[in-house]
C-alpha cells in the first residue's frame, strides 16, 4: 500500500507540474503596426563592396537601338505600413548625380518618357490592398546621343506616402546608345 501510495504522488506531482506549465505558456500576439506609410524601392540583394550601399536594380534590361526605339525597365517599389483599402499615388523625379561624369545625363523626351506625363502617370498607383508593385521607366533611342547614358532618379513623398529607408530611395538605370 506504501508503494501505491509513493507511486501516486509521483505521478500527481508530475500532472501538477505538466498543469502548471501548460498553464504558464501563452500566445503572445502581435501589436498592429501604427505608424505612416513609407515607399522604397524593393531591395534587390545587390551590395556595392565600397559604399555598402544596397542597390536598386530593374527587374529587367531594356535594349534600345535603332531598330528598337523604345523599351521599359520595370522597377519594383514596396510600401511599408498596412494595405490600404485605396489606390495610393507614387512619383519619381529626376535628379543628377555628379558622380556620373563618364555618363550622359538621360533626358525627359529624349532618352526617357518624363515621369509626368500621362502614359507613365497612369503606372504610377500602388492599387488598393497591395503593398508591392512594378513601375515603369520607359526608355527612348536618339539617334543624336551617343555614348552611355544614365537616367537617375528619386522618390517623392506624396499625400499617400512618406520616403522609406533612405539607401532605398533612389533608383538608377544606366545603357548605351551607340
Amino acid at each position: 500500500m506504501n508503494k501505491k501510495l509513493e507511486v501516486m504522488k509521483r505521478l500527481f506531482i508530475i500532472v501538477f507540474l505538466f498543469c502548471l506549465g501548460v498553464a504558464s505558456c501563452h500566445y503572445e500576439k502581435p501589436e498592429f503596426y501604427e505608424e505612416g506609410d513609407y515607399i522604397q524601392f524593393y531591395y534587390s540583394n545587390l551590395i556595392n563592396k565600397d559604399t555598402i550601399d544596397r542597390k536598386t536594380a530593374p527587374l529587367n534590361y531594356p535594349y534600345v537601338n535603332s531598330n528598337r526605339l523604345r523599351d521599359t525597365a520595370w522597377f519594383r517599389l514596396q510600401a511599408v505600413g498596412r494595405p490600404a483599402p485605396k489606390d495610393r499615388l507614387v512619383r519619381f523625379e529626376p535628379y543628377i548625380n555628379k558622380a556620373d561624369s563618364n555618363y550622359i545625363t538621360a533626358v525627359p523626351g529624349v532618352n526617357y518618357v518624363a515621369f509626368d506625363d500621362p502614359e507613365i502617370q497612369r503606372h504610377m498607383i500602388i492599387p488598393a490592398d497591395s503593398v508591392y508593385m512594378n513601375i515603369p521607366v520607359v526608355i527612348l533611342y536618339d539617334a543624336e546621343t551617343k555614348g552611355s547614358v544614365a537616367l537617375n532618379f528619386q522618390l517623392v513623398p506624396t499625400d499617400d506616402f512618406e520616403l522609406g529607408e533612405l539607401t532605398l530611395r533612389k533608383g538608377r538605370y544606366s545603357y548605351s546608345n551607340y
